[in-house]
């Protein structure tokens, strides 16, 4: 029975390895894939974070003006001349006439400087814009949207005067905003 065993032809299995090389680059390139996939999501992910902590220092930046020249703090809400970022602010903010109105000037400058792009597909905020709010006695919002990269659950951040919404982008999706309370002391 062994000899019988012994003979049988060698050609029968011929190809297998072959067919296992093959069926173990099939894994490998699904492997790959799956991993370039991982890094351009992670590209996004990542540019995303860098929007919104500069949107972040935008709005801290607004949020100390505001404490610096606390007694007019109220001059500092947005009006419905539009949001700051959305218009070409005055060339030279020194001129304008109250510490709010050039303060106001400046941060637009801000803004529409967060949006240049040193590439035509990169900018560290894309069409930022800002408001500040009044809620209540002493009480201002102050709020910076853009337009993000990926589309995700619209932010809830409305920012606005006379019952109009946050500023629009091309898709309801996409915009962004952080936004900060900022509450003025009484001092007496």
């Amino acid at each position: 029975m062994y000899l019988l065993m012994s003979r049988t032809p060698r050609h029968a299995q011929g190809g297998a390895a072959l067919l296992e090389a093959l069926v173990a680059m099939l894994i490998v390139a699904f492997g790959v894939l799956g991993f370039v996939g991982l890094q351009a999501r992670t590209a996004v992910l990542n540019l995303e974070g860098y929007q919104r902590a500069q949107a972040l220092m935008l709005v801290n930046d607004m949020a100390q003006r505001i404490y610096t020249n606390r007694t007019a703090a109220a001059s500092y809400v947005t009006t419905s001349a539009g949001y700051p970022g959305a218009t070409t602010p005055a060339s030279d903010c020194s001129t304008l006439s109250t510490r709010a109105d050039q303060d106001v000037c400046e941060w637009g400058k801000l803004l529409l400087s967060a949006g240049e792009s040193q590439t035509a597909t990169v900018t560290s905020v894309n069409s930022a814009r800002g408001c500040v709010q009044s809620i209540g006695t002493n009480q201002y919002v102050v709020a910076v949207f853009w337009e993000g990269i990926q589309a995700s659950g619209a932010s809830p951040v409305a920012c606005g005067w006379a019952g109009t919404t946050a500023p629009t982008y091309s898709s309801d999706t996409l915009r962004r905003a952080v936004s900060m309370v900022v509450q003025i002391g009484i001092l007496s």
